[in-house]
């Protein structure tokens, strides 16, 4: 199966410059009034479904209308010959393949919403895969090699597609992402464009990260956005401090006392292994805002307005970026938080409002017309 041309995928989708109320399938985008605050939306979110998903696993409240997925797991191989972790499915009549990237904490067995998109996609009839990326979770207690913000991790993407259509996986290959996974998706959208001879028919993201100097002095001027990137950081260095204990010399001395803020994590474990010059450099050059313009397959963004992890500046930017694109389709809207869209009760589907965007979109690259059907639409 190929991917529907870029001419037809206008099916409800938001073209660049169009902000909400956007209306795809009579499903418009509205939260709750106590998630009119795009920071309120965030936290809360993170807290209650990380919360509940910690507790109870895949017996959530949350995912009860979603039928559990028969996970296999297998360790698989990215460029370079980096071994990657994952899990897969693939339902019986499966119609295509997404492969979803998590954010920046890269832990698929952390992150509630990896859980709830594998079966999103299950359920829709998508073979999945989710897997830790380089350098995080059970990836890295494989291999010391750090990651990269989606600079190798397209190619490992390129990779993982191939494997999957081996073992069945149904071509085409959607890639999806979250936060900085979805900065990974879209690096996997290039590698696909440049490689020309990969299933990946384009991709998919939701609250991407695209400008990381940017972003990271954002959170670094208000005191919340300080706690946010501490929380970041402790998570990194208890990666680092794995990684020192499994692979004693794969960092330099006194490289975890120094590593207290993400730039200076970034530093210790990434710039010299790669060759940047600088941190600087490395965000510059990882940064997924500066091709959005030249990839040549179709793809989605999904951003809120009021995201507090990214700031405001660089909206015009992707918008600009975008529009010269014809492959480029965007979602802007004015509220939703970050990893957040929770969307008013509705009758035609659940609260997952962006997840739903996203899948809806996966179904149009394919040329399935997406269409709400009841009130656990999924």
């Amino acid at each position: 199966m190929s991917c529907l041309p870029v001419r037809n995928l206008a099916i409800g989708l938001a073209r660049v410059g169009i902000t909400t109320p956007l209306d795809w399938g009579g499903c418009q985008y509205q939260p709750p009034l106590y998630f009119n605050d795009g920071l309120i939306q965030t936290l809360v979110v993170d807290y209650w479904y990380g919360t509940t998903w910690r507790k109870w696993g895949d017996r959530a409240p949350w995912l009860r209308h979603l039928p559990p997925v028969p996970w296999q797991e297998q360790i698989f191989t990215g460029a370079e010959e980096v071994p990657l972790w994952g899990i897969w499915s693939s339902p019986p009549d499966a119609k295509g393949t997404i492969i979803f990237s998590t954010g920046i904490n890269g832990i698929v067995n952390n992150e509630w919403y990896a859980t709830l998109l594998g079966r999103k996609a299950y359920h829709r009839n998508f073979a999945i895969l989710l897997y830790d990326w380089r350098g995080h979770g059970k990836t890295a207690e494989l291999s010391p090699i750090p990651y990269s913000y989606g600079w190798r991790e397209g190619q490992d993407q390129l990779h993982l597609a191939e494997q999957l259509t081996n073992l069945g996986c149904p071509a085409p290959v959607i890639l999806t992402g979250a936060s900085m996974g979805g900065q990974l998706a879209l690096w996997g959208v290039k590698a696909a464009m440049e490689s020309k001879s990969s299933p990946i028919c384009g991709g998919a993201t939701l609250c991407t990260n695209l400008e990381s100097s940017l972003s990271l002095a954002h959170l670094q001027s208000t005191m919340m956005g300080r706690k946010i990137e501490q929380s970041f950081t402790r998570k990194f260095r208890a990666e680092a401090e794995k990684r020192r204990k499994l692979f004693p010399q794969s960092l330099k001395p006194g490289a975890l006392e120094r590593m207290i803020s993400v730039d200076n994590c970034d530093r210790e474990m990434v710039i010299d292994y790669y060759g940047f010059n600088s941190v600087e450099d490395y965000y510059q050059q990882t940064s997924a805002l500066y091709f959005l313009d030249q990839l040549t397959l179709p793809y989605l963004i999904i951003y809120a307005e009021d995201d507090p992890l990214f700031d405001p500046q660089i909206i015009p930017h992707m918008k600009q970026r975008m529009a010269q694109n014809p492959n480029a389709h965007l979602i802007l809207t004015k509220k939703g938080g970050h990893i957040g869209h929770i969307n008013a009760l509705h009758r035609l589907e659940d609260r997952f409002w962006g997840m739903n965007r996203l899948l809806d979109f996966c179904e149009t690259l394919i040329g399935q017309t997406p269409s709400p059907n009841n009130p656990n639409h999924t």
